[in-house]
């Protein structure tokens, strides 16, 4: 079995969940760690689908592989579920919103100085666990999340791996100066169902990927 018999679908970049029509709630995710990751990805897997959020324009498309645009988690989360499938990799890079606004104002809200306004948020899709039912029916259908953490890394990050049913999880910690969203540089920290930890970087994120594509493919024997 190889990498060449398998797809790879990468997701990448924020979402934006809308509060009215000039304001949103989104996150500082670049994207371009899923964008490098794409790129690199063509050079083993059969086919390369990458889906992004609303990143920067250079981090937009990937030459040579399947591009999907979405906006909203909701958006980004229909997209996945309609292109995993039986021998493909998943990584899941991307940053949606966790919270969306209970109400879309269909004005823009005005500002008052002599009133504070309460935005009602609820949760958006959990992307990941929205697939546990769908990934019992598929075969050889591989799952890689990540999580940007602030505290207690090891904690959280196995938590997420077994609450989503991972088969790795690539930490890092974003409250370092140089390795949290938007920066060049980065170091992830990978964790297995084990939850055995492998170090990766610190890298520039050109370099980190392609030793994350080659730590994926030789774990799972690709």
């Amino acid at each position: 079995m190889s990498a060449q018999e398998y797809r790879l679908i990468i997701v990448s970049g924020p979402t934006r969940e809308w509060i009215d029509p000039v304001r949103f709630l989104s996150n500082a995710s670049s994207g371009r760690t899923g964008w490098h990751l794409a790129t690199h990805g063509k050079d083993y897997f059969r086919e390369v689908t990458y889906i992004s959020g609303p990143v920067a324009d250079r981090f937009q498309k990937v030459a040579g592989v399947t591009n999907i645009q979405v906006e909203t988690t909701a958006d980004m989360a229909r997209a996945v579920q309609n292109e995993v499938g039986d021998r493909a990799v998943l990584i899941m890079a991307a940053a949606p919103a966790d919270y969306t606004p209970e109400q879309l104002s269909p004005h823009k809200i005005k500002k008052s100085d002599n009133e504070n306004i309460t935005l009602k948020l609820k949760p958006t899709t959990d992307i990941l666990k929205s697939l546990i039912p769908i990934s019992t029916e598929l075969k050889s259908f591989y799952r890689i999340g990540f999580a940007a953490e602030t505290e207690n890394i090891e904690d959280y990050a196995g938590r997420k791996l077994q609450e989503k049913n991972l088969d790795f999880i690539c930490a890092n910690a974003v409250y370092q100066s140089q390795t949290g969203f938007g920066d060049t540089e980065n170091t992830l920290i990978v964790f297995d169902r084990s939850l055995t930890a492998h170090i990766i970087g610190p890298h520039d994120k050109e370099t980190l990927t392609r030793k994350l594509i080659d730590y994926i493919i030789h774990k799972l024997s690709l």
